[in-house]
């Protein structure tokens, strides 16, 4: 009985008007100051549906892929052609970026402290198009959950309707070495909008590539992984490289652009950055860095050309679109 009594009361005590004048402020209050403190500790990252990232599952045997990319076979790989593009569909200006969801991560040591990073992460992607022909790129090695992503150009890996076969990623490559090895692809992915890209529209021309551990383990353990960073402002230095081999370069070494600023542009419905750099074809996916506080963080990568603006190097402009493509590719 005096367990009926005493829920009689409460119920009345929660029912009264005065209770809930009371008692639902505190409540709302606690809810945003709840929201507050989730928000600190798990920021808010863009969520994009799946169907705007398009995968690609390779099917090529990996040790064939490897087996493939002889010596000979690489020193005698295209160069995959830097994309040229008029100026009528592109003018300089200041289009807003999402810089209040901009966003960083540190990168990963390699387990060799006698390696140069980040430079160590830095490589050429080989590979095999559709049409048969052996081709190369660049690409950086990212940090990763999965140890084994690695960063380059939409075009890369996805051109002229296919996907390429035989890729693989050969870090610290010079004359023909690849100290490490080379690791090849399992997963190839861009983003939807860069499969259906209207004609010279390169604003998303984003890539990635997951590879398999080959002999000596993951790629980023061993070589370490670039830290990365999107929706940031693009008036700040940027220290590009890649592997140009067209004229007056031979693919073989890597080379550099140091630029004091980029400068953005309004381009195919979205953004592209570019930056003095005068490197050629075969560089088409090597990273950009921006220097945040003593740390190196990947914020483009050499991508195309434009008659707008001679002896400059454009990359499109790392975005929400690229955190979705990237937080996907970590998780494959």
């Amino acid at each position: 009985m005096k367990e009926k009594a005493l829920m009689s009361q409460l119920h009345r005590f929660i029912l009264h008007p005065l209770t809930a004048k009371l008692f639902l402020p505190i409540l709302a209050c606690t809810y945003i100051l709840y929201l507050m403190m989730y928000m600190n500790f798990f920021p808010a990252f863009p969520v994009t549906p799946l169907g705007t990232i398009r995968d690609h599952r390779v099917t090529t045997a990996l040790d064939d892929s490897i087996k493939h990319w002889t010596r000979t076979a690489m020193q005698n790989a295209t160069d995959e052609s830097i994309p040229s593009i008029s100026a009528h569909s592109q003018t300089q200006g200041s289009t807003p970026q999402n810089v209040s969801r901009a966003a960083k991560q540190k990168g990963q040591l390699p387990s060799n402290k006698n390696l140069t990073y980040p430079l160590s992460t830095v490589g050429k992607v080989f590979f095999t198009t559709a049409s048969g022909q052996d081709a190369m790129c660049s690409g950086t090695a990212i940090v990763s959950r999965n140890h084994s992503t690695v960063d380059t150009a939409g075009h890369c890996l996805y051109m002229y309707g296919e996907w390429v076969h035989n890729l693989v990623f050969c870090p610290l490559y010079e004359h023909g070495n690849t100290p490490y090895g080379c690791w090849a692809a399992r997963d190839l992915e861009v983003p939807a909008d860069w499969i259906n890209a209207r004609p010279n529209d390169f604003h998303h021309d984003f890539g990635m590539a997951i590879v398999a551990p080959n002999s000596q383990g993951d790629l980023t353990t061993l070589v370490g992984g670039a830290g990365w960073a999107y929706n940031q402002p693009a008036d700040q230095p940027f220290y590009a490289y890649g592997y140009p081999a067209a004229y007056p370069f031979d693919g073989e070494t890597i080379q550099s652009c140091t630029s004091s600023s980029g400068t953005i542009w309004p381009f195919g419905g979205g953004n592209v950055v570019s930056i003095p750099c005068n490197m050629t074809g075969g560089s088409s996916g090597g990273p950009w860095f921006i220097n945040s506080n003593g740390t190196q963080y990947v914020n483009g990568h050499n991508d195309f050309i434009s008659s707008i603006m001679r002896g400059h190097m454009f990359s499109p402009y790392y975005d929400d679109t690229w955190y979705a493509l990237y937080n996907k590719a970590q998780q494959a």
